[in-house]
C-alpha cells in the first residue's frame, strides 16, 4: 500500500470530509492529513522533517495527523491544498503589471505570459510553494499542489463587472493557470487544476452548485475566498488520488527491468 501525505489549511479539510465518499475507488492508497488554520502553516525544515513555525500550528498539525505533527520524508506522495495559493491574489496583480507595460509602451499588446509574469511572485510566495518547494529538498516523491477554489462570482461581482467590461477574464485565467504550472514545474511539482465539471462560465469562478452557503450568504460573507461542499470536496480529491495512482504507476513501471 502507498502512502499519501495531505497538507493545507481549511480547505484540505474538505477533502478530508470526503474521503469516505472516494476511499474505496483507491484500495491502493492510504491517506494522512497534517492541516491547519488560515495561514498558520508556516513551515521550516527541522531534523530532516517539516515543522509548525509555531506552536498553535504544531499542535493543530499533531492533531490532525494523530503523530507528532512533523511532516517527514516518508510518504509515496504529497498533496498541498490551499496554502495561500489563491486565483483572486494572482488577479489583484492585473492592474500594477498593465501600470508597467504602459510604462514601457507595450500595454496595447499584453500577452498571456506578460500578465503570467505579473502573477508569478503571488504565485510563488504562497505558503502552497513555499513548503512544495521545502518538500522537494527533502524528497524525491511526486508532489501535487491544488489551489484555493476559484472564486464565488457573488463574492466579487464589481471586480469581475470591471474585467469583464475589458474583456480580460479570459487572458487572466490562461495567464493564472500558466503561472501555476510554471512555479511546479520549477520545483519538479505537479499543478493540479480544478476540475472542468465545477467551474462557473466566468472560467475563474466555482459554479453556485458548489458552495457550502447559499449565492445569497456567499455574497454577504465577509471573506475573500469562498468554502465549498463535500461535493466538490469529492470531485477534487477524485481527481487528486487519480493522479497520484498514474504517478505512482509510472514510476513503478520504470523501475521494472524491461522484457527480454
Amino acid at each position: 500500500m502507498s502512502t499519501v501525505c495531505l497538507i493545507g489549511n481549511s480547505h484540505v479539510a474538505n477533502l478530508k470530509r470526503a474521503l469516505p465518499a472516494v476511499q474505496a475507488q483507491f484500495p491502493q492508497l492510504q491517506t494522512i492529513f497534517f492541516a491547519s488554520e488560515g495561514t498558520s502553516m508556516e513551515l521550516d525544515i527541522v531534523d530532516g522533517g517539516l515543522v509548525g513555525r509555531t506552536e498553535p500550528a504544531r499542535a493543530r498539525m499533531a492533531m490532525t495527523s494523530g503523530g507528532d505533527g512533523a511532516i517527514r520524508p516518508v510518504y509515496d506522495a504529497y498533496v498541498l491544498c490551499g496554502l495561500t495559493l489563491s486565483s483572486i491574489r494572482a488577479i489583484k496583480t492585473y492592474y500594477a503589471t498593465m501600470k508597467e507595460l504602459r510604462a514601457a509602451g507595450r500595454a496595447h499588446a499584453a500577452s498571456v505570459l506578460d500578465i503570467a509574469e505579473g502573477m508569478a511572485p503571488a504565485i510563488v510566495g504562497s505558503l502552497a510553494f513555499d513548503i512544495a518547494a521545502k518538500l522537494r529538498r527533502l524528497t524525491v516523491a511526486p508532489i501535487f499542489v491544488i489551489a484555493t477554489p476559484l472564486s464565488a462570482y457573488e463574492r466579487h461581482p464589481e471586480m469581475w463587472a470591471r474585467f469583464e467590461a475589458k474583456d480580460a477574464v479570459g487572458l487572466l485565467a490562461e495567464a493564472y493557470h500558466r503561472a501555476c504550472e510554471k512555479a511546479a514545474k520549477d520545483i519538479d511539482a505537479v499543478f493540479v487544476p480544478q476540475p472542468a465539471q465545477t467551474i462557473g462560465p466566468n472560467p475563474l469562478t466555482t459554479k453556485p452548485q458548489f458552495y457550502t452557503l447559499t449565492p445569497e450568504e456567499t455574497a454577504a460573507e465577509r471573506a475573500q475566498h469562498a468554502h465549498m461542499n463535500p461535493e466538490f470536496g469529492a470531485i477534487v480529491l477524485r481527481d487528486v488520488l487519480g493522479r497520484v495512482v498514474a504517478a505512482l504507476d509510472a514510476r513503478a513501471g520504470r523501475r521494472e527491468p524491461t522484457a527480454m
